[in-house]
């Protein structure tokens, strides 16, 4: 499982920041890219190309997928932009032009394009499950935390209950005591 999850990326992000990474490409080459925050907070994604021209936008996106090829050569960016005043978590997971060679087969067949196509949808499916495993993790160590704090809270609570209990008989007996009823 930790070897699945290191072919993904994880960053935390500051409140009010932006973070890029560069992928060199060619002309043709296929790049594609998953992502997703812890929560579903939204953050602005966006790609552009060796230009600084916006090839793809995502304002306000939880999680997201795109794919393209490239029409220029040099080095394209991938942003993530937190506008939020709080820090996400972005989990992503890009495919770069070494990993998408299989995809660009001109002298293909038609059926070897599309069990290229599939395998590629597959492996996507597969990046959205490491998601969901990493994302699954952080739910049941919440979960693990508040019911040992909720453990530990009712502990308290039931030791400051029979210590009260104790304390109102021992006062109420005191004042029959004062009275000699007892």
């Amino acid at each position: 499982m930790l070897a699945s999850l290191a072919a993904a990326y994880t960053t935390i992000m500051q409140g009010n920041s932006q973070e890029c990474y560069l992928e060199r490409m060619k002309v043709n080459d296929h790049f594609s890219i998953t992502f997703e925050t812890a929560g579903k907070m939204p953050i602005e994604f966006y790609i552009t190309d060796s230009h600084n021209a916006h090839i793809y936008s995502m304002p306000l996106a939880g999680e997201g997928h795109h794919s393209y090829i490239s029409t220029s050569e040099g080095r394209h960016a991938y942003c993530f932009r937190n506008n939020a005043p709080h820090e996400v978590v972005v989990n992503f997971n890009p495919h770069g032009p070494e990993e998408e060679t299989y995809l660009v087969g001109h002298d293909a067949t038609p059926a070897e394009q599309e069990v290229r196509k599939l395998s590629h949808n597959v492996e996507e499916v597969r990046d959205h499950f490491e998601f969901m495993l990493f994302r699954n993790e952080i739910h049941d160590q919440s979960v693990s935390d508040t019911q040992r704090r909720m453990f530990h809270w009712a502990i308290l609570q039931t030791m400051v209950l029979a210590g009260m209990c104790g304390w109102q008989i021992y006062y109420v007996r005191s004042l029959f005591k004062i009275r000699g009823v007892v």
